[in-house]
């Protein structure tokens, strides 16, 4: 990417989780819940049904991509113990 467009990142982006996920994921699966991008660098954040969030980061001096998966597993706090 010389020239940075958001929509092709955030296309690539996108097709880099499907391909994680290893199997046919329709870009419309895949809802994006977060962006940012500072100097030459651009992150999203990318969620799908199944309580999975990927963090892919393009660095844009180095043309690289990094993809980080969370995975919600629980949060069980009772209204109680938030006072």
């Amino acid at each position: 990417m010389s020239e940075f467009n958001q929509a092709e990142f955030e296309s690539k982006a996108k097709k880099l989780v499907a391909k994680y996920l290893n199997y046919e994921v329709n870009e419309k699966e895949l809802s994006i819940v977060g962006f940012s991008k500072v100097g030459a660098d651009a992150k999203v954040m990318i969620c799908d049904m199944d309580d999975h969030c990927f963090e892919v980061t393009y660095f844009g001096e180095d043309g690289e991509h990094i993809v980080d998966v969370y995975s919600y597993v629980e949060c069980d706090k009772s209204d109680e113990e938030l006072q």
